[in-house]
């Protein structure tokens, strides 16, 4: 299925989203200040690579990159609740700061998957940040640094896709 240009809203536009990675880059420099220890920054794939890259570039500190991908979603518009691990971080992250960069808050369940996969590494820190969080699940995740709180809307852009598709568009939107 093909999305109609003319029912896509702009939710977010390119200059909200990097007026936020800034922002969320200079509140993440300002917690990590007093760890000496880099930071293990990890992208959550494929739909926060371009918060990612855009966040990283705004916070000062000493960081590597590790990419993970797991999936909720197998086509279409809702999540299948089964997580699919496709790569994982091969790292040894016992001790280190830990950064999980998402793209997506949503029900809950990736994240969840994810940090919990993580606290069996035994890392001195977990803390999350993601760019769009929805309001509408109780879902029961803290995130560390939040973007933007959104009502449930199902996004595209900016990495967001549908059916992968529609992932390059510079903004966030949604079908009306």
């Amino acid at each position: 299925m093909d999305i109609d240009p003319k029912k896509l809203k702009v939710l977010l536009t390119e200059e909200q989203i990097l007026a936020k990675a800034k922002e969320l880059g200079k509140q993440i420099t300002e917690y990590y200040k007093n760890i000496k220890e880099e930071i293990v920054a990890v992208c959550a794939l494929k739909g926060s690579v371009h918060f990612f890259s855009d966040l990283v570039k705004n916070i000062d500190h000493d960081m590597t990159y590790h990419f993970v991908r797991v999936s909720s979603y197998h086509g279409g518009t809702e999540s299948s609740g089964k997580i699919t691990v496709n790569s994982w971080v091969k790292e040894n992250l016992e001790n280190k700061h830990i950064l999980l960069i998402e793209d997506i808050v949503d029900t809950g369940n990736t994240i969840r998957f994810l940090i919990d996969e993580f606290k069996k590494q035994k890392p001195a820190s977990i803390k999350l940040t993601s760019l769009l969080i929805k309001n509408a699940h109780d879902h029961g995740i803290h995130v560390d640094f939040p973007g933007f709180e959104i009502d449930n809307y199902f996004v595209i852009g900016y990495g967001l896709d549908y059916d992968e598709k529609y992932r390059n568009l510079p903004f966030i939107g949604y079908v009306e």
